[in-house]
């Protein structure tokens, strides 16, 4: 049955609005996007909180302030523990670090000037070292950037915890608000996509963490079993690196092939098939067990918003764009797709 011209008028009119919103909307955030991901970052953290405060509180009855309270202080605690158990070694190992892999980088370099194919990728690299520190002037400089970019991240990552803690305490007092802004016919389905957002966030976290966990100790346990020197930094490294969809992996490698190369090229590649195979078992089969509650991300999408986030803010946009990706795909599925296109006329 053919729609009347008003419908097709109506709908097109409607799409062209909605076209113009997010063009505007993506201005906005291009703008304003370290300050959007702030937000985020501390939205992100108050669902970890309030999801292990709810956990605590449907198992134990405990009142949910409480609740938050205890996770609060077993976080701490836990976080503290981990500092003074593995600070010693992770600490030797990191200063071993710094020492080691300069020299890792300039054996590998070394080794690749022997072939035609190393000496091309050499060509476009800078035969001499870049002199960082030049003069007193330069110095100077270098410092000053340095201690602002660490009171900056460090003022970002206090900005986020304080943000997540005062989201978490009220968590349903800021749902009704935001659901409030919206007319009252549309507030009952508002409220159920904010409810599918927090689960597929809550979800997303919960695999996260998991993969991290796996991914660290498995690639503890292989480069132990293989000798290769600072098992447990580089194993830190690729857990908190993994993280980070599809660049994480890779990133991850950087520093632990020139290491293993120091033992010997076939050590080098066992820790590249060691890798490789750790992180095809934990995307083919782990991250899809985990995430079955997901909306699935392609692949190629989460790519370029990780590109698109890391040119418009660096790390911290690559750090969060999968999970805003996430969130992004719930909306749009419920509210764009079945709310208005697949919407019976």
């Amino acid at each position: 049955m053919e729609q009347p011209p008003n419908s097709i008028s109506s709908k097109a009119a409607i799409t062209a609005f909605v076209s113009l919103l997010l063009i505007a909307l993506f201005l906005l955030f291009w703008y304003t996007a370290n300050f959007f991901l702030l937000v985020f970052g501390g939205i992100l953290f108050s669902i970890l909180l309030s999801s292990l405060a709810y956990f605590l509180y449907r198992k134990t009855k405990i009142q949910y302030p409480i609740s938050l309270l205890l996770v609060l202080v077993l976080l701490v605690v836990i976080l503290g523990g981990i500092i003074l158990l593995a600070a010693p070694t992770v600490s030797q190992q990191a200063e071993e670090l710094s020492r080691t892999l300069p020299q890792a980088f300039q054996n590998l370099k070394d080794s690749l000037a022997k072939t035609n194919l190393g000496q091309k990728i050499l060509a476009g690299l800078p035969r001499e070292p870049v002199q960082l520190l030049s003069s007193n002037k330069d110095i100077l400089g270098q410092l000053t950037g340095v201690v602002s970019s660490t009171l900056g991240v460090l003022a970002n990552f206090l900005i986020i915890i304080i943000t997540g803690i005062y989201l978490a305490s009220d968590p349903g007092s800021y749902k009704k608000g935001v659901v409030k802004l919206f007319a009252p016919t549309y507030r009952p389905r508002i409220g159920q996509v904010l409810d599918q957002s927090y689960d597929t966030l809550s979800n997303w976290l919960l695999s996260r963490f998991i993969s991290m966990l796996v991914v660290g100790v498995a690639t503890a346990i292989g480069l132990t079993l293989l000798g290769i020197p600072l098992p447990f930094v580089l194993a830190i490294i690729a857990a908190f690196l993994n993280f980070i969809p599809n660049l994480g992996p890779y990133l991850a490698l950087i520093p632990a092939l020139p290491l293993a190369y120091l033992e010997g090229p076939d050590k080098a590649l066992y820790v590249f098939l060691l890798y490789t195979g750790i992180q095809t078992i934990e995307g083919y089969i782990l991250t899809p067990m985990l995430d079955k509650k997901l909306v699935s991300m392609p692949p190629a999408l989460l790519l370029f918003e990780q590109v698109l986030l890391g040119i418009l803010v660096g790390i911290s946009g690559i750090l969060l764009a999968s999970p805003l990706i996430a969130v992004l795909l719930v909306i749009v599925k419920e509210l764009y797709i079945k709310d208005y296109l697949e919407k019976k006329v």
